[in-house]
């Protein structure tokens, strides 16, 4: 009986060796991997506290002089950046969830076609859709202008507020929208007071993600920008390419960091870590 024992527990003792190894293993690959995410944003970081990309661990070269020599045309860039990204946002979302909401609850035939055809911006390069929005700008006085830029950003971004509205609308169960129904409200209604309110967290995270493509954007904006109307991301290129990296240009790159970085932390705050893992009610009760 003993020997059978000691049959049975062996096996046992190997695989949980080989578990605690493949463990170890797993752990060192995804530290790796967030060490290779997370490092070019450390040495942004870094380097705008010292003004240059060539980081070193000396005490005496951090400093805030690389922020303090930021002019007065990059907090310009800066602000508009901020009102041009936060605003394509909201057009986005207010275009994109009502045309989400008929397409799959409204039962639209051919939907899907229509879903993948919103896709066609993200595939095409950039640098195309610069080029065809400059060509139809021009004619409208649209080009160098906020409204450019904003109309811009706005169609760059439906494809992002659609798929995500179509996915939390697809992934919420119908029960409560037909219970309202049954007691007599109309469409509108529900979806104002049932359906939207649902899917109000994914919402957040859809904003999120694509405030912060905005806020990068570059190629796109790089042919309608101009003197009065100039992204942060287009006078970093420009004056980079003029001028070379200068510590002002490191400091303002570090900065949108910031401002990424606390983007995220509000939205991972307000709505929890269930949400921001992608579980965005998509269960039933």
């Amino acid at each position: 009986m003993t020997a059978m024992s000691d049959n049975s527990i062996a096996p046992v003792r190997r695989w949980t060796g080989f578990g605690l190894l493949g463990k170890g293993l797993f752990i060192a690959y995804l530290a790796l991997m967030l060490a290779w995410l997370l490092f070019p944003i450390i040495l942004v970081l870094l380097a705008s506290f010292q003004g240059k990309l060539e980081v070193t661990l000396s005490a005496s070269d951090f400093g805030f002089e690389a922020y303090k020599s930021i002019p007065p045309a990059y907090w310009e860039a800066f602000w508009f950046t901020i009102r041009t990204a936060l605003s394509a946002t909201l057009l986005a979302l207010l275009v994109a969830v009502p045309a989400a909401w008929g397409m799959v609850r409204g039962k639209l035939k051919g939907h899907r076609l229509l879903s993948n055809l919103v896709l066609i911006p993200d595939v095409v390069p950039q640098l195309i859709l610069g080029i065809a929005l400059l060509t139809v700008f021009i004619p409208l006085h649209l080009a160098n202008s906020f409204a450019g830029v904003l109309l811009a950003l706005t169609a760059l971004s439906l494809s992002t507020g659609l798929r995500f509205t179509e996915a939390l609308l697809t992934g919420l169960p119908d029960e409560y929208e037909q219970a309202a129904n049954t007691l007599g409200a109309n469409r509108l209604t529900t979806f104002r007071l049932i359906t939207l309110p649902l899917i109000a967290p994914g919402l957040a995270i859809a904003a999120l993600f694509i405030f912060m493509q905005n806020l990068v954007t570059f190629e796109l904006l790089y042919f309608i920008a101009g003197p009065n109307a100039s992204p942060v991301s287009v006078r970093l290129f420009s004056d980079i390419v003029d001028r070379g990296v200068l510590p002002y240009a490191v400091a303002m790159a570090g900065i949108l960091i910031y401002v990424a970085i606390a983007f995220y932390t509000i939205v991972a705050i307000v709505l929890g870590p269930k949400y921001m893992a992608g579980s965005v009610m998509s269960r039933k009760g």
